[in-house]
């Protein structure tokens, strides 16, 4: 009777040993599952953040392309979403969104539709694209949602939470003179281009330059550290034109820079008189001339040896 009693004992507190594992697990398995959907809806947002953000990066290209044209104020935004669609975000067929395989660019996760506005300029503000994104329901099934939501946008530069409408808005303006400039001049030089002439408005220097490349006619290229060219150069000697940028034109300047004996057998002169250097232009060269007279045995005569000091310009 004492060992049935005893056996009795046992399997309770078996089962309740049982009971409390499993209640347990259930509270670990709960627990674990909330992590796990409070990380996804995180990740959702990040996601969701970087989608707006290649909006706006899209627009800013949008309008990088619009000054090359030639473009400017309101024109230089999109007007819409088929302005962006497919050149500077992805497109989305109908089918395959239907399908469930993409999403369109001004789609949320939730079901709502992102508007893209152009605005005009006016006296408080310029012309500018506003972005206007519906968020999740505020109720307690998505509060935890909406808020991450709110918390991820609100990183957006000009972004304002407009609560009784349930949406959070901001602005893309012009591309402006901080990083968006990066667009045009890129400061580590690489690929990029200007667009227009670049006037620092006569109050500023470009400094701590290592060169300044100007393109020439043809389309070569011209270091101004390496300054004006300048070499010596003898009678009759030719030296090839240069080229320059457009609306310059190729000269040549010279100087003498000697006059004296450069044959084998020394001639002896004096009384140098009237003398000049100069040249003689072709189509693709000029010849270098010296030209002096000088008292020989008695007799003037007309002599060519010695050095010319040569120097190459662009004129206008």
């Amino acid at each position: 009777m004492t060992n049935l009693h005893r056996q009795r004992g046992f399997g309770v507190a078996s089962m309740l040993g049982v009971v409390f594992a499993l209640g347990a697990f259930s509270f670990f398995l709960m627990e674990l599952s909330t992590i796990v959907q409070t990380q996804n809806i995180k990740r959702k947002g990040k996601m969701f953040y970087a989608q707006i953000a290649d909006i706006r990066d899209a627009i800013r290209m949008h309008q990088v392309d619009k000054i090359a044209q030639g473009q400017s104020g309101i024109y230089l935004f999109p007007a819409g979403w088929n302005d962006l669609v497919p050149n500077y975000l992805p497109d989305c067929s109908t089918t395959d969104n239907q399908a469930g395989r993409c999403r369109m660019p001004s789609q949320t996760g939730w079901g709502g539709v992102i508007t893209l506005t152009r605005v005009a300029a006016t006296v408080l503000a310029p012309s500018h694209n506003l972005i206007v994104i519906p968020l999740p329901p505020v109720n307690a099934e998505f509060k935890f949602e909406h808020d991450v939501h709110v918390s991820e946008l609100l990183q957006l530069p000009f972004a304002r939470y407009n609560e009784s409408a349930n949406t959070v808005s901001f602005q893309v303006h012009r591309n402006g003179d901080e990083l968006e400039h990066d667009g045009l001049v890129k400061r580590s030089g690489d690929d990029s281009t200007l667009t227009g002439d670049w006037d620092v408005g006569g109050n500023y220097a470009i400094t701590n330059v290592k060169d300044v490349i100007v393109r020439n006619s043809d389309g070569s290229q011209r270091s101004l550290a390496a300054g004006t060219v300048a070499m010596v150069a003898k009678h009759d000697q030719r030296i090839d034109k240069h080229k320059c940028p457009t609306g310059l034109t190729a000269d040549i300047v010279t100087g003498i820079k000697g006059m004296f004996n450069t044959t084998t057998i020394p001639i002896v002169f004096k009384n140098i008189s009237a003398s000049r250097s100069y040249t003689v232009a072709s189509s693709t060269y000029w010849t270098v001339k010296l030209d002096y007279y000088a008292e020989i045995d008695g007799k003037v005569d007309i002599l060519h040896d010695g050095e010319v000091n040569v120097t190459l310009i662009c004129k206008p």
